[in-house]
């Protein structure tokens, strides 16, 4: 599970020219880090890592919002 969420993180700071830090509770849509385009991409890198597709239901703002919601909702729920 952390190689997804280090890889994740890379994937993540690698959308921003300046180096971020991204901690497992940066809420990373309120912060800035992710913008609503960059939130879809960022469902299609998860499902990429995760190996298959997202149920529908288990793609919402609350679940993405930090690297900790996406671990316990999608990498560790699997």
């Amino acid at each position: 599970m952390e190689d997804k969420l280090t890889s994740l993180r890379e994937w993540l700071g690698g959308l921003h020219e300046e180096p971020v830090d991204i901690q497992d509770d940066t809420d990373l849509v309120e912060s800035g880090l992710v913008t609503s385009l960059q939130f879809v991409q960022m469902v299609i890198e998860i499902e990429r890592l995760h190996g298959q597709k997202l149920d529908p239901g288990v793609i919402n703002i609350e679940s993405m919002r930090t690297l900790r919601a996406i671990n316990t909702t999608v990498f560790q729920a699997a």
